[in-house]
């Protein structure tokens, strides 16, 4: 446990006179929106100016800045919060793996058990409908008989406590898988967030070494996404935001992958999938996006949506890091040559 603590408070480490600044900021922001001082919103607060998570503050800022911060986004963004460090301090995989074989463990039990006692109980009314006619026979079959039937019915009652038992291991499981959805799912767009995309990435370069083969990655940013948030309003922005994330739901099948990256960046994953075809899914979604201006209520001006991306091809063997760099670079270098284009790795 001592491992976790440190992990925890490793989080909001920071020296003395740095301390001193949060705290004084975070106590006049408090005052300024005209917050309780409790320690929720003295911790959101906190999280917003520190920028620990970088994600997690920039849903601070957006909340902020729009005046949506109430008692009820407190709340659920403290709720966030603690899932997310659950989700870091708790081995979540290794605990349900436990939790598996354990049902299954007590499954088999109980199954065996009840079988058992049904031999039992076939014992006692075999010997219940055949009284023996000497005395000194019939009475240690009388007191076998009683036996064996507070042992039926104590089979019962475990078999009742362990099935009561059962139910409540489910709920923790249910209730730790629900943590961990939280954890890698990003709020607005309702995908995977970075973490739910270190997750699946990191999984897939494990299947490429087992199997041999490789997947690609396309890297993709919203054209001049501030221009969007300045000209209409970050509501519309995170609508943008929404309506990409469906977009590439939709266009992406099987055993692709989408996140959101970060901000207006969005990553998807093409397992078995060749370089060439790679580009052809980025540019038909550019197209796509590119093609069908949004209306905005608001506004009579529709709203022209681009986007830029890289494409690159994960190496057997390299680095998450080392992929991701390339692929970073591919989609500085789309935004370079003008926007609205795909740039791939071997365009260079």
């Amino acid at each position: 446990m001592g491992s976790q603590s440190t992990s925890v408070l490793h989080r909001y480490q920071a020296n003395p006179d740095q301390s001193k600044q949060l705290k004084d900021q975070c106590i006049r922001k408090i005052e300024e929106f005209n917050l309780s001082c409790n320690p929720i919103h003295f911790t959101l607060v906190y999280e917003w100016l520190s920028e620990v998570d970088p994600y997690l503050s920039e849903e601070l800022d957006r909340v902020f800045k729009l005046a949506q911060y109430d008692d009820e986004t407190a709340e659920n963004l403290f709720i966030k919060l603690i899932a997310q460090l659950l989700y870091k301090s708790l081995p979540a995989e290794k605990t349900g793996a436990i939790l598996n074989q354990l049902l299954f463990s007590l499954d088999r039990w109980m199954t065996n058990t009840q079988q058992k006692q049904q031999l039992i109980q076939n014992e006692i009314e075999l010997m219940q409908s055949n009284p023996m006619d000497d005395n000194s026979f019939a009475r240690p079959f009388d007191r076998i008989s009683c036996t064996l039937q507070e042992l039926v019915e104590n089979t019962q009652s475990l078999h009742q406590q362990v099935n009561d038992s059962t139910q409540e291991i489910r709920l923790l499981k249910e209730e730790l898988e629900r943590t961990t959805t939280i954890a890698k799912t990003d709020e607005l767009t309702n995908i995977p967030n970075r973490r739910g995309f270190n997750e699946i990435i990191e999984l897939l370069s494990r299947q490429a070494l087992d199997k041999g083969s490789t997947f690609a990655i396309v890297l993709l940013d919203i054209d001049h996404f501030k221009s969007i948030n300045d000209t209409f309003g970050h509501l519309i922005g995170d609508s943008v935001l929404r309506y990409l994330a469906k977009l590439l739901h939709r266009e992406t099948k099987g055993q692709d992958s989408i996140a959101r990256f970060g901000g207006e960046e969005f990553a998807i994953l093409l397992p078995d999938t060749g370089y060439s075809d790679a580009i052809n899914v980025a540019n038909n979604i550019r197209k796509k996006i590119a093609a069908r201006p949004l209306q905005v209520r608001s506004s009579n001006q529709p709203l022209q949506i681009t986007v830029s991306a890289g494409v690159a091809m994960y190496q057997l063997g390299e680095e998450i890091e080392t992929l991701l760099t390339r692929v970073d670079e591919c989609l500085y270098k789309a935004k370079g040559k003008g926007r609205n284009r795909i740039v791939g790795e071997s365009d260079y």
